[in-house]
């Protein structure tokens, strides 16, 4: 029984048979098990039948249903009623149904790109920050750039300084970005994009994560850029990063207000003369 029931008499007082789905801004409906009430997994089916009977009259489209990982016994009832899974987090999974029968789906599907960040860190040597990977799979082991995925609410610099630091031990500060790529067929068959950032070395004693990495040295961009185990891909970036030093250029952000979150957000441009 959900602990939000009242009982009375052994009766469940519930005035409202409906679910108390919430509008959205689309003419949908927003669920989320945390907010309901029922006696048995076969009487929230049937409330949950009897709602979407309900919001189909009042020509409602999407229903978002949110299921706590503690109210997973609802997962089959859902289905029952032809919702469908959108994702999953460690704590929820989150199902859709479409309800209009004469217009196709147009509920967004969930984050399709990955977001990586790596730290072209230099230091006043003209060296680079590279490192090999401890575990590569069986393929040859390649010098290339500190970095990882962005945490949610990360910001790139953010991100570049904090994979620098676990990787390296090595304190860097955010110069500018240098370029980005667009990956397709990535992990779960996702897309990726890749952020490399100018980062200025703050420290110069190398503590390598025994974890992660086999190796990690300074090595100067010259050597970098014709070591053979150093890749295609990764000589570009030393490209471009040395291409952007010489057109007293560079990609930064400007904090810019969003009414749309209500909160600041970061915009990237390009910006006359060399980062500071």
């Amino acid at each position: 029984m959900n602990s939000n029931i009242v009982e009375n008499g052994g009766l469940i007082e519930n005035a409202n048979h409906l679910l108390c789905g919430k509008e959205d801004l689309f003419d949908g409906i927003t669920l989320s098990t945390a907010d309901e009430q029922w006696s048995s997994a076969s009487e929230f089916g049937q409330r949950l039948q009897d709602s979407l009977e309900h919001w189909k009259s009042l020509s409602k489209r999407g229903v978002w249903l949110k299921i706590a990982i503690q109210h997973s016994e609802l997962i089959p009832e859902a289905v029952k009623n032809k919702f469908v899974f959108h994702h999953a987090q460690p704590l929820y999974v989150m199902m859709t149904a479409w309800l209009p029968s004469n217009e196709p789906n147009q509920l967004p599907g969930y984050a399709s790109n990955y977001i990586g960040v790596g730290g072209f860190v230099t230091n006043d040597k003209n060296e680079l920050l590279v490192i090999k990977e401890k575990y590569t799979y069986g393929r040859r082991a390649i010098w290339k750039l500190p970095g990882g995925h962005a945490d949610l609410d990360e910001e790139l610099a953010a991100t570049a300084k904090r994979e620098v630091k676990e990787e390296t031990g090595i304190d860097a500060e955010f110069v500018s970005i240098v370029c980005f790529r667009h990956q397709h067929k990535y992990k779960f068959n996702q897309s990726d994009i890749y952020f490399v950032c100018h980062m200025r070395a703050l420290t110069n004693e190398i503590k390598t994560c025994p974890h992660e990495i086999a190796e990690c040295r300074w090595m100067n961009l010259d050597e970098y850029l014709v070591d053979p185990d150093v890749t295609n891909f990764n000589k570009e970036i030393t490209k471009r990063y040395l291409q952007n030093q010489k057109s007293n250029q560079s990609i930064q952000p400007d904090q810019l207000w969003s009414t749309f979150s209500n909160a600041y957000q970061l915009m990237y441009s390009i910006h006359a003369g060399k980062a500071d």
